[in-house]
């Protein structure tokens, strides 16, 4: 006698997941503005009140989106010296703004942000500010071993290190931003001779 496959209801955290996986769709598509709670019950199949039951407000179901956004976040090698490592994020921040999901929803945080500060400051708080420590113990580190100069405003070199990598995945189409290399910009950062 074979065993009767028995279907029901599916399990809670496959719900939550498609829910969340369809904010984070909707704002890579369309921007944060085109979030809202009858759109994203519809795209995730299931009914406002299943919603509404899980995320009384936009704002939790924005918090939990970016909970979940943390796990596409580019894992920055954890051995090679600290000159490659920074490279590597550098480089993957670059391809990534615009080459994949995260990027786009990331674009789409910085050019909302004014419209919507809460969900700007949640993104800042549970995703650049770890990032920004991991960066400032991998310029540490490559300091302590003689790679960069002692005399780096680590302060300055962080958001000096990422900004230009978003401002060359924004506008990667044009040719002048294509010649540009990302190790150029390293090397200048950290006030170390140009490659030839």
């Amino acid at each position: 006698m074979s065993a009767l496959k028995v279907r029901g209801r599916p399990r809670s955290e496959d719900v939550d997941l498609v829910i969340l996986e369809s904010v984070l769709d909707t704002i890579a598509e369309g921007g944060i503005t085109k979030v809202t709670m009858e759109g994203i019950a519809q795209r995730a199949g299931v009914s406002k009140a299943s919603l509404y039951r899980r995320f009384p407000t936009k704002t939790d179901m924005a918090i939990a989106a970016v909970e979940r956004m943390r796990q596409e976040i580019p894992i920055i090698p954890s051995k090679g010296s600290a000159y490659e490592r920074l490279l590597f994020l550098m480089e993957a921040t670059r391809t990534g703004i615009q080459g994949s999901r995260y990027g786009r929803i990331m674009l789409a945080v910085i050019s909302h942000g004014q419209e919507r500060p809460e969900l700007a400051q949640l993104v800042y708080d549970r995703i650049l500010l770890p990032r920004r420590q991991q960066v400032r113990e991998i310029v540490q580190q490559g300091i302590q071993n003689g790679e960069f100069p002692s005399t780096l405003n680590i302060d300055v070199v962080m958001p000096t290190l990422i900004g230009p990598m978003l401002y060359l995945g924004m506008w990667s189409m044009c040719d002048p931003v294509l010649e540009t290399r990302t190790e150029d910009v390293l090397r200048s950062v950290m006030g170390l001779p140009r490659l030839d």
